[in-house]
């Protein structure tokens, strides 16, 4: 299965990619990700990132020729990560996968890393070209989650948030998802909201509420706001947590 290098030892070992935080090097309009949140044994998490590293590094030899990403919790549950690749077709998951089926192979590889895990669930998503900025290199990312009560009326109010920031030429609009999979209480969409760096975060940003402001005024704004909170779930409506990426277990093909 290419585009999510671990999934063949899941499907033995438990059961394939993020929420998002994602992995950033397609922005084509079909781009779907594969989102892993992994969960690791209290005390396990260096011996889990050895592990990640361990298999990167077996990728490397073989001259793996996808990529993925790995993205450790800042807040809430910090024994999280959230393992990113991406993908276009669905038909690329009945494509074999030599070179990680020959890493999973070596002695020890597979204990090295689910050894030290208490649990992994996978969801999918769609990028939303329409609504979505361009892609900015991040290091640290937060996660706005939306659980929507009228899909047709969240839909409009997004697309008419995010057309008014790019016609004042926003920097910072983010990248929205679709989520194609997940339970009751899951995020229907999220958007990723990227940042640099930690020190990135201090900066001062007129955010989406300073942008509309100056485009459409305060009561126009307001009432902009007030479909955009009726479009959602009263109950978990809305959350929002922080990543912040490890480089040195992700791999990519082009270093």
């Amino acid at each position: 299965m290419r585009k999510t290098p671990i999934v063949l030892a899941i499907t033995i070992a438990l059961s394939a990619a993020s929420p998002l935080a994602a992995d950033d090097h397609d922005s084509d309009e079909s781009l779907k990700l594969a989102i892993h949140h992994v969960k690791v044994k209290m005390g396990h998490g260096m011996a889990f990132r050895a592990g990640m590293e361990a298999y990167s590094a077996c990728l490397a030899e073989n001259d793996y020729d996808e990529s993925y990403s790995v993205w450790h919790a800042v807040d809430g549950d910090r024994t999280g990560y959230h393992i990113v690749s991406s993908f276009k077709l669905w038909g690329e998951f009945d494509e074999d996968d030599d070179a990680s089926s020959e890493c999973w192979q070596k002695e020890g590889m597979r204990e090295g890393v689910f050894d030290h895990l208490s649990s992994w669930e996978t969801q999918y998503a769609e990028r939303l070209t329409a609504w979505s900025g361009d892609m900015e290199d991040s290091n640290v990312v937060k996660l706005h989650n939306f659980r929507v009560d009228d899909n047709s009326d969240f839909r409009s109010v997004v697309s008419e948030i995010t057309t008014h920031l790019k016609e004042a030429d926003y920097e910072h609009i983010g990248t929205w998802y679709d989520m194609l999979s997940g339970g009751y209480w899951g995020a229907d969409y999220f958007v990723v909201e990227q940042f640099e760096n930690f020190a990135a975060m201090d900066e001062d940003r007129k955010g989406y509420n300073g942008v509309l402001t100056e485009v459409l005024g305060e009561d126009r704004t307001g009432r902009v706001w007030d479909a955009f909170r009726e479009a959602l779930e009263d109950d978990k409506g809305y959350w929002t947590f922080m990543l912040e990426r490890r480089a040195s277990m992700g791999y990519s093909a082009d270093d």
